[in-house]
């Protein structure tokens, strides 16, 4: 089980490239992925999104990337023509007695010595490399996201516990919600022609049911790992909190209306911190 909070970055220079990436995230009900790109780099922002979305499913992701190519220098300068105009430069002061304030700034403001160069770069080359450091900032990205989720299942099977020894409790109140519906019933009636209206409309055998079977699907979820659970955990604790409220509803016993309250404290307590799981 993975958070939806991560960070990662990536420092990287050799003899060919400089490269600076960093990555974080925070929770979103879908993948929501920003990029920020050199411009020599923008041909490779959908394959960046593909290799990140292969390893993530849910969040607000933001990316950066700072890159350079050391070998491509975009400018030049003829060294031969410099020194040449500097010898002529240095001449004209001897000849005529004055010393130019600032002969570097004549050199390059007015000679054209600093030429463009025509560097093409490669759009393989920069693939492979690109997408192999995302690779490589992915695997501490995704472990930060799981250090976290471990930390947020330790806290759901904590409240689960807290869950399951309530519901616990409502089950043996179970037999006698029927019976004081019954009797409540029984002292405004004058005749009753059966139990099966009672147990229709006060028995919460099924809802006790249902929860059990919730809250084992729920533990079952939580301890998958490698896979995207967050949406279906989501889903069942709707359907716990659904039947809570049927159970609180029928039953009319102060001692389960005060469980169920307790019940859904703690279940307030996982919803909030289930927005958080991939």
């Amino acid at each position: 089980m993975r958070s939806m909070t991560g960070y990662s970055k990536l420092s990287y220079q050799d003899d060919k490239y400089a490269l600076n990436m960093e990555l974080k995230s925070v929770n979103n009900k879908n993948l929501n992925l920003k990029i920020k790109l050199p411009y020599n780099l923008n041909f490779l922002e959908g394959a960046i999104r593909t290799e990140i979305a292969s390893k993530v499913s849910r969040g607000s992701l933001d990316l950066k990337i700072e890159f350079s190519d050391l070998r491509g220098n975009l400018f030049d300068y003829d060294k031969e023509q410099s020194k040449g105009y500097m010898n002529v430069l240095l001449e004209m002061e001897k000849d005529f007695n004055e010393k130019f304030s600032n002969k570097m700034d004549i050199l390059v403001r007015n000679l054209n010595v600093i030429k463009k160069n025509d560097f093409e770069i490669d759009e393989e080359e920069y693939t492979n490399f690109i997408l192999g450091k995302i690779k490589e900032l992915l695997t501490p990205f995704i472990k930060t996201r799981e250090e976290e989720g471990e930390r947020l299942r330790i806290y759901f099977l904590e409240r689960i516990s807290v869950l399951e020894a309530n519901i616990d409790e409502i089950k043996k109140y179970k037999d006698q919600v029927v019976e004081i519906y019954k009797n409540k019933l029984l002292e405004r009636l004058d005749k009753i022609k059966g139990n099966l209206l009672f147990t229709d409309k006060s028995d919460i055998s099924e809802e006790i049911s249902r929860l059990d079977s919730h809250m084992e699907q729920l533990k079952k979820e939580l301890s998958l790992k490698g896979v995207a659970v967050g949406k279906k955990i989501d889903f069942i604790l709707q359907e716990i909190y659904r039947e809570l409220n049927t159970t609180g509803v029928k039953s009319n016993l102060y001692e389960i209306s005060k469980l169920i309250v307790e019940c859904k404290n703690e279940l307030e307590k996982i919803r909030e911190q289930s927005m958080n799981i991939e």
